[in-house]
C-alpha cells in the first residue's frame, strides 16, 4: 500500500513539475516574442537594454516621470506608455534621451514594470520607480 501511495505521490509530483515548466516556457516565448516587436519598433535596436512599460493611471507615474526626466546618465530606456495620444507626444518632447513608443502599437502591450537585457538574458522588475530610483543613485 505505501508502495502505491509512493507512486501516485511520485506521478503527481512530476506532473506538477511538467505543468510548471511549460507554463514558464510559454513565459518566456511571450516576453521574447514582445521584446523582438519592440525592438522592430525601436529605432535604437542594437542598444536596446532596458525597456519600461508605464501606464499614466498607476500612481508611480509621477515618480517615472521624474526619475526619466532628470536621469542623464543613466542607459537609454525604451518607454513603452500606455496614455492619451497627446501626453505621450509631451513624454517624447521631454524624455529627450529616451525612446517613446505609444503601447497602442503593441500588440501585447498589457505588460508593466521594466525589462533589463543584459546578453541575450533579461529580468523583469515589477516595481520599475523602485528600480529606476535605485539605478539613478
Amino acid at each position: 500500500m505505501s508502495t502505491l501511495l509512493f507512486l501516485c505521490n511520485l506521478v503527481w509530483f512530476l506532473a506538477c513539475v511538467l505543468l510548471l515548466f511549460i507554463q514558464k516556457r510559454k513565459e518566456r516565448d511571450e516576453v521574447t516574442a514582445l521584446i523582438g516587436e519592440i525592438k522592430r519598433l525601436s529605432s535604437r535596436q542594437r542598444s536596446v537594454t532596458r525597456i519600461l512599460f508605464a501606464d499614466h493611471k498607476d500612481p508611480a507615474f509621477q515618480k517615472i516621470d521624474s526619475l526619466l526626466s532628470t536621469s542623464a546618465d543613466g542607459p537609454e530606456t525604451i518607454v513603452v506608455i500606455d496614455a492619451p495620444s497627446w501626453l505621450v507626444a509631451a513624454r517624447e518632447k521631454k524624455w529627450t534621451k529616451h525612446e517613446v513608443i505609444d503601447a497602442k502599437r503593441i500588440s501585447s502591450a498589457s505588460k508593466s514594470g521594466i525589462i533589463v537585457i543584459r546578453g541575450g538574458k533579461y529580468d523583469i522588475y515589477d516595481e520599475a520607480a523602485a528600480y529606476l530610483a535605485y539605478t539613478s543613485s
